[in-house]
């Protein structure tokens, strides 16, 4: 395959196309569509789909999740020559984040046992997804979209504006293909282009991460319709204040993080954000045992952000993160 051809494959899907999008709508996303998918035919990016590239595409569609895991392929469907490629180019995707995943047989045990966190917004939050369109912002290597499916909704989109999460959806539409579950170049900014589409919006690990998270609250409401609901969770301090920390130069070792705010101070982001009903469900402190670094990671993970002689802090000295779990409603 050309490279360019990974822009036009892009393009060459319109996700929209059995939903009202609206034509102002329709008109601004396929503009950035268009402007995003160039991205995808940078030199750079052939690290990421070298070996993919050489899989055929399987005739059949299987995928199952058992056991928290989400299953592509049977390794009899592989020939020798085909596995050998297979584990190259998962290995090419180094580092995975999100998971756990099996492609043929080949395990592949990410750094996040994402399972558990999905696990605690189907306990804590119960969202209902059968029949709904649905956004998940900042959507990673995909695992919670496959999550997602066990629920029949009409439509899921993932959104990441970093084009190497786009060669994972690659290599799993190799395996398995859904018309309902769609990948974008997109981040949360972008949101708003949808103007009122979405009846159920997932945003999990990324408001921490913005400059702005009052704007970044505000663009994930501009692409809801009235009424739908936002299933929010972010890192943050437990403190019974309505305060957020917001660290000096690095905090976890990484100078991506900004507002961590308390429980209260994150109900009232949401609420001066376009947002009513608001719940806090649930907060549980950070876990090597959830987040941890594996053989399928080549960066560091959690245990080496925090102290070693006490997990309460991080090595710069700072509380430790917790995680909030919140449900919001869209203001009609």
């Amino acid at each position: 395959m050309a490279e360019a051809q990974f822009s036009e494959q892009y393009l060459a899907s319109w996700p929209y196309a059995k939903h009202d999008l609206g034509a102002e709508a329709s008109e601004a996303v396929a503009a950035l569509r268009r402007e995003r998918s160039r991205l995808l035919d940078r030199e750079y990016n052939r690290r990421w789909w070298r070996n993919a590239v050489r899989l055929d595409q399987r005739s059949s569609s299987w995928m199952s999740i058992t056991n928290d895991t989400v299953r592509f392929g049977r390794r009899e469907e592989l020939s020798e020559g085909e596995f050998r490629v297979l584990e190259a180019a998962l290995k090419d995707l180094k580092s995975w984040r999100k998971g756990p995943f099996e492609y043929a047989g080949i395990e592949v045990d990410a750094e996040w046992r994402s399972n558990l966190k999905w696990r605690r917004v189907m306990e804590l939050l119960n969202p209902e997804m059968r029949g709904r369109r649905i956004a998940d912002v900042g959507c990673n290597n995909l695992y919670y979209l496959y999550r997602m499916l066990e629920h029949d909704p009409a439509l899921v989109v993932g959104g990441e504006p970093v084009d190497r999460y786009y060669f994972y959806h690659y290599l799993n539409s190799k395996f398995y293909r859904d018309e309902r579950v769609q990948f974008e170049l997109f981040g949360i900014d972008d949101m708003s282009l949808y103007g009122p589409f979405f009846d159920l919006v997932f945003c999990m690990g990324v408001l921490y991460h913005r400059r702005h998270p009052l704007l970044a609250l505000e663009n994930l409401a501009a692409g809801m319709r009235p009424g739908a609901v936002l299933i929010l969770e972010s890192a943050g301090i437990d403190d019974a204040e309505e305060i957020c920390l917001f660290p000096g130069k690095r905090y976890m070792k990484a100078p991506g993080w900004w507002f961590l705010p308390s429980p209260a101070a994150l109900k009232n982001m949401l609420l001066r954000s376009g947002f009513e009903k608001v719940e806090i469900a649930g907060l549980f402190p950070a876990d090597i045992e959830e987040q941890r670094k594996t053989e399928w990671v080549d960066t560091q993970s959690l245990s080496h952000f925090l102290d070693p002689e006490d997990p309460a802090k991080t090595v710069e000295g700072y509380r430790a993160p917790v995680r909030i779990y919140a449900r919001a409603v869209k203001r009609e």
